[in-house]
């Protein structure tokens, strides 16, 4: 057989393979694309999808989204009633995905299909953008989804400087963020997440006001997302982690004093996971600063949050953001009948939250100064809520079954270093020494803590300055000694 007419029917073979996937692959991305829009908008009802539309070709195909974001007030900036009197439109969000199929996606490269996003502006919203961006697009989209359904998104932002004169300017270097996870066969949802901007500088200025500067260094974010099937989307469980290389502000008061503030190397850390239906996080905060000249060696935060039941808190997240976006008028009928069931179902809802113990925790929050430290640390929550304990007045509830406790130190040297700052900021009272001040405010204050180390208030251990006190089933007690407190008067009665 002649060879070019072998090619000829090889070539045709193969394009007609490429075509039946292109037909294929754009079938398919539609229906997630759609499925995967319904199921992330899902748990907010508020939001209402207007419309989640796929126009499909052979090569290609356009994914929109509309969503409506309740009832706009009359007196929300930017909208106006209309001439005839009639309420201002609802706010809508609309972006659309341009989608070419694979398995050569637009010519740039292999694989199922690439998706260009494109979020529309009004004509109005274009307009105050393009005073920052110029002709370039404010923010551009562009995922890849593998032949195995997995994908990668790249999310950019350009960089643009924009002033104003008498007011001020703004150096915005630009962002980049990059998403991954299992686009066909996954959890909506799911994946990892990175984030990066360089920073910025804003100087802002003002005859009345005076002047200053912000500036926020390299900030990173990266961290993954783990939805469980048929589990809440907004408590899913989670890791992640950021920095900001450093947050300074110079601020020259009109009528005042300069104020020079850096914060460096702050960091986070944080963790959310999911057992038996219950809700637990933990996030830690830490950084290191000054304030003018006086120094702050280390800040360290740590806070927790335990036992939260998913299921009901994301119904009552739901319902109030339904109540949010309503489109009763005050004072109607129809918005008190609104605010009254509202009422009901969050307190039914608190009830349910607390008959799972849940707590809330700032486990640690220290400031080191000149090496030495001042720490505070709180918790409360509930213990053993039964459905007939949930039916009691709140105040009754957690005065049975609620549990509170609370704890300071403080190193007498910093205490020391503090108040020599604050003297260092006025002028010392006329024939006084700003050494004798420093002394006379450090002798107001041991008096003070003898006063109440003496009703059992606060304890001196060593250097340090102490407290503890805890409250469960209706006792309070400070520094282990029980506190004359009624239950009545707890309750305010």
């Amino acid at each position: 057989m002649n060879k070019a007419v072998v090619g000829a029917a090889a070539l045709a073979v193969v394009a007609g393979g490429g075509v039946g996937f292109a037909a294929w692959s754009g079938g398919k991305v539609a229906k997630e694309l759609q499925a995967q829009t319904a199921a992330v908008l899902a748990p907010f009802p508020g939001v209402k999808v207007v419309e989640n539309s796929v126009s499909t070709g052979l090569f290609s195909s356009t994914h929109t989204t509309t969503l409506e974001l309740g009832c706009a007030p009359a007196t929300e900036p930017g909208l106006q009633p209309a001439a005839d009197g009639a309420a201002p439109k609802p706010v809508q969000i609309t972006w659309r995905d341009h989608v070419s199929h694979g398995p050569l996606p637009g010519g740039r490269g292999v694989g199922l299909a690439a998706i260009d996003t494109e979020i529309v502006y009004s004509p109005e919203v274009k307009e105050k953008l393009a005073k920052l961006f110029g002709d370039q697009a404010p923010l551009t989209a562009r995922t890849v989804l593998g032949f195995g359904g997995g994908y990668v998104s790249e999310v950019t932002s350009p960089a643009f400087k924009y002033a104003e004169a008498g007011k001020g300017d703004i150096d915005w270097q630009g962002l980049r963020a990059t998403l991954s996870g299992q686009f066909t066969g996954g959890t909506p949802g799911a994946g990892t997440f990175a984030f990066e901007a360089p920073g910025f500088t804003m100087n802002f200025s003002s005859e009345d006001q005076g002047a200053g500067t912000v500036r926020v260094g390299r900030i990173s974010m990266d961290g993954s997302v783990n939805p469980q099937p048929g589990g809440s989307f907004l408590l899913a469980p989670s890791q992640g982690r950021g920095a900001i290389a450093s947050l300074a502000v110079n601020a020259k008061p009109a009528d005042g004093k300069p104020v020079d503030v850096l914060f460096e190397n702050l960091a986070f850390v944080s963790e959310s996971r999911v057992d038996g239906g219950l809700w637990s996080a933990d996030s830690t905060l830490s950084m290191k600063g000054r304030v003018d000249d006086f120094p702050v060696d280390q800040v360290e935060m740590k806070v927790s949050m335990k036992r939260l039941h998913a299921a009901t808190y994301e119904q009552l997240i739901g319902r109030m953001m339904q109540s949010s976006f309503s489109c009763a008028k005050p004072g109607d009928e129809a918005a008190m009948q609104e605010a009254m069931a509202l009422q009901a179902d969050l307190m039914k809802g608190v009830g349910t939250l607390l008959a799972h113990n849940p707590e809330y925790a700032v486990e640690r929050l220290a400031v080191v100064v000149g090496g030495k430290t001042a720490e505070v640390a709180y918790r409360f929550g509930t213990r053993g809520v039964t459905e007939a304990d949930a039916e009691m007045p709140m105040p009754v509830l957690m005065a049975s079954k609620g549990y509170a406790d609370a704890s300071f130190k403080v190193d007498n040297a910093w205490i020391e270093q503090v108040v020599k700052k604050v003297v260092s900021l006025k002028p010392a009272p006329e024939g006084t020494t700003p050494e004798e001040a420093v002394a006379a405010t450090m002798a107001m204050i041991a008096s003070s803590v003898d006063g109440l180390a003496a009703q059992g208030l606060m304890a001196r251990e060593g250097d340090a300055i102490v407290s503890k006190a805890a409250f469960e089933a209706g006792t309070l007690k400070v520094n282990g000694q029980p506190m004359n407190l009624p239950l009545g008067q707890m309750l305010g009665r």
